[in-house]
């Protein structure tokens, strides 16, 4: 089940964009691995498509899947004639007669399927559109490099606004362990005005993911600390996993 306050976080994209924009890294490291499957790339919970028309602008067929229209919109009128399609779909009943050579979320996208259920779901639309040999790649926060305890209001940094206005980012969040879930309440203060979003995402632990990957048909053959490759530890605030479609 989709909850539904993790669609508050995404009502506004061009806001979205500079407040999550410019993470030219992690574009460039998925960009050299859709270099190496250039027949057809898909990303799944692209939002905006940030990484998606950064990878079409250098040359890659790309298709692009989300479940909030608003931020697809947006996507497209920024790709304009770029080779990229965006569909508005949910990651874990999307149908397509195409097969990729590589599908990939990123945006720690993996993290917003709260149950088992949702997870495998997931799993079985990637394995289902992926074609043989194919790889799946995406990233999630480790929950062990993490600091899970519960956290009063706390300020969380700035961006500027499509005005110029520099918002003012805090936020609070709230651990519930026995689901694995972090309930985040995100404040962002204008001056003249406040927002209010929340959105919830799992944390799954690197062994139980690794569980769950070779079960459902996929060989881990990378995981890394960061996009610029550094070998996972299991202490790693962040874990990149790249995986093949057995």
């Amino acid at each position: 089940m989709i909850d539904h306050n993790n669609l508050e976080e995404y009502q506004e994209p061009m806001n979205y964009d500079l407040e999550f924009g410019g993470e030219t890294g992690k574009y460039d490291f998925f960009l050299e691995l859709a270099k190496s499957h250039p027949e057809n790339v898909l990303e799944l919970a692209c939002g905006t498509g940030l990484t998606t028309i950064y990878l079409a602008e250098a040359g890659i067929q790309i298709t692009g899947v989300d479940i909030v229209e608003p931020m697809l919109a947006y996507a497209r009128h920024k790709a304009k004639d770029l080779p990229v399609e965006f569909i508005e779909a949910d990651a874990r009943t999307f149908e397509s007669d195409q097969r990729f050579s590589m599908i990939y979320l990123t945006g720690n996208a993996f993290q917003a399927f709260l149950s088992d259920e949702d997870q495998i779901a997931l799993l079985q639309t990637v394995y289902a559109h992926l074609e043989p040999g194919g790889i799946f790649v995406f990233e999630m926060r480790n929950p062990e490099g993490n600091d899970l305890s519960d956290e009063e209001e706390e300020s969380w940094g700035t961006f500027v606004d499509t005005d110029g206005v520099t918002v003012k980012v805090s936020g609070t969040q709230t651990y519930d362990a026995g689901k694995q879930i972090m309930h985040w309440v995100t404040i962002r203060d204008w001056g003249h005005r406040k927002t209010i979003s929340r959105i919830a995402c799992r944390f799954t632990d690197n062994k139980a993911l690794q569980h769950l990957l070779t079960s459902h048909g996929f060989i881990v053959e990378h995981q890394y600390a960061n996009w610029d490759k550094t070998p996972f530890e299991p202490s790693s605030p962040l874990v990149i996993s790249v995986c093949r479609k057995a």
